[in-house]
């Protein structure tokens, strides 16, 4: 079977998924490192590739390529709550606290190949591949991503931009 059958089998039946449903669902796709090669993008408009690889009524689902020493925006996801398997390498993913007007980063972590970061509503993150290594992620949101912040980084806090 393809990524996009087992995707359809494996999602298309959740209505109002937690991130729990999420995850679960997201580690049943077997042999998830191999089938998503041919969705990799490289990066083009920003410093990662992404490619939204399904998307319905309740989810959306993307392919992200961090490469070496490159990073996202720091973000929030609007009202929608995910979660992301690591596929390839490791990932940093640093949490910011909002304060007001600003955020600033809260705390970081390395999320490993095989294993899931959650992203609940209101969370604001930035994922980082500080290693020699490519970084390849499949994420999904319920609902499809709407509204997302993006915010600038300047000397230790973030502000909307």
């Amino acid at each position: 079977m393809e990524l996009y059958e087992y995707i359809e089998e494996m999602f298309s039946g959740l209505k109002n998924p937690s991130v729990k449903d999420l995850a679960a669902s997201l580690k049943q796709i077997p042999n998830a490192s191999e089938l998503s090669q041919r969705y990799i993008k490289e990066p083009d408009q920003y410093a990662y590739g992404r490619n939204a690889i399904y998307r319905n009524n309740q989810l959306e689902m993307i392919l992200i390529h961090i490469p070496p020493n490159k990073e996202t925006a720091v973000h929030d996801h609007g009202q929608s709550i995910g979660c992301a398997m690591v596929l390839e390498g490791k990932l940093l993913n640093s949490i910011y606290r909002s304060t007001g007007d600003h955020a600033e980063l809260s705390n970081s972590y390395f999320v490993h190949k095989g294993e899931c970061l959650i992203s609940t509503k209101g969370l604001i993150h930035k994922m980082s591949n500080p290693t020699s290594e490519r970084m390849v992620s499949l994420h999904v949101y319920s609902p499809p991503l709407e509204d997302m912040t993006v915010f600038k980084e300047q000397s230790g806090v973030l502000e909307n931009s």
